[in-house]
């Protein structure tokens, strides 16, 4: 089987027709598959690598497309990294996940690597068992990690249907906090960002990022702004994007940075004003989307990499990460 290697970060554009039926064909490919949020993520951080993007069975119909990048250090990675991409790997349909793994490590043959770190493939993916076999048929030495996990919400139908399925300390818990937040604050409203305020509502989501306490507070430096400010128009341009305000009296109290792709909703960041978190406007927020989640017929609610406590209190099972590394 043909592959083809582009090594320009223009690959993102050029490939993205025949990308995007790679990706109708894939069942568990996410945003972050996508060539538009890799070409996002590149313009911002991809300085230091040099692309490699793999089309497997190149021509008009591509089996595969595996989005690669080398770095000065010697390893081999996929496009994206560790802080902004919670899903990373190729694409391909189920029936071709063995012959695109056995693909990928032909092409990087010639390629001077001494470690490929696979990181970001979702165990119900089998793209770690995939790219296992293929790594030991090619010779190479692999071990597995599970470090992290992706907490995912199941969403059986109405928003009513999802709070049935909850224990009923869970539903009890979720319903307490609306009735005191509105008890003790006021009314809230529930508001997503339009074209016409998405800027000035990125603008109340950093400053709430902002007010948080510790590591989660310093991420939000203006590079990383500035990167989901470019992810959030590119999600916009799509039909993707779901920022939500939790707000009363017109001002911000919560947000949640979201967006929608085929069938399920995806909670890339949250944030709240930390001078309401007795309140927990945060989790209201949170609540209040599963319910705009499920009126749009969504199946699942992703709360994507991370095992904060409080996701589970919405009734989360894991799906975990694997991360594979590959030395030679």
């Amino acid at each position: 089987m043909r592959t083809a290697v582009h090594d320009d970060p223009s690959a993102f554009a050029a490939l993205a027709d025949r990308w995007r039926v790679v990706l109708a064909h894939d069942p568990t490919a996410t945003v972050f598959h996508t060539p538009q949020y890799l070409a996002t993520w590149w313009s911002e951080f991809g300085d230091a690598a040099t692309p490699m993007i793999l089309e497997v069975g190149a021509g008009d119909h591509p089996v595969g497309i595996a989005p690669l990048s080398t770095w000065p250090d010697g390893v081999l990675r996929f496009a994206g990294d560790h802080d902004t991409t919670d899903y990373r790997g190729p694409v391909s349909a189920l029936e071709d996940r063995d012959a695109v793994a056995t693909a990928v490590f032909e092409a990087v043959s010639d390629v001077p690597w001494r470690t490929f770190e696979m990181d970001g493939l979702a165990a119900d993916s089998a793209w770690p068992e995939a790219f296992t076999r293929a790594a030991k048929a090619a010779g190479h030495v692999v071990a597995e990690e599970r470090p992290e996990a992706c907490p995912r919400v199941a969403i059986p139908g109405t928003y009513e249907d999802y709070m049935a399925s909850l224990s009923g300390k869970l539903r009890h818990e979720i319903q307490r906090k609306a009735r005191r937040l509105e008890r003790d604050a006021g009314v809230y409203t529930i508001r997503l960002a339009t074209e016409e305020t998405l800027d000035d509502d990125l603008d109340r989501f950093f400053a709430m990022h902002r007010s948080s306490d510790g590591p989660k507070g310093r991420f939000m430096h203006e590079g990383m702004a500035t990167f989901f400010g470019s992810f959030a128009w590119m999600l916009f341009s799509q039909g993707w994007l779901r920022l939500a305000l939790l707000e009363i009296d017109d001002e911000p109290w919560a947000g949640l940075y979201a967006f929608s792709y085929r069938g399920g909703w995806g909670v890339w960041n949250s944030a709240f004003d930390h001078r309401r978190r007795d309140l927990s406007p945060g989790m209201v927020l949170m609540a209040e989307c599963i319910r705009l989640a499920a009126e749009e017929r969504s199946s699942t609610f992703d709360m994507l990499r991370g095992t904060e406590p409080y996701k589970y209190r919405f009734g989360a099972v894991d799906v975990p990460l694997v991360r594979l590394q590959v030395d030679r």
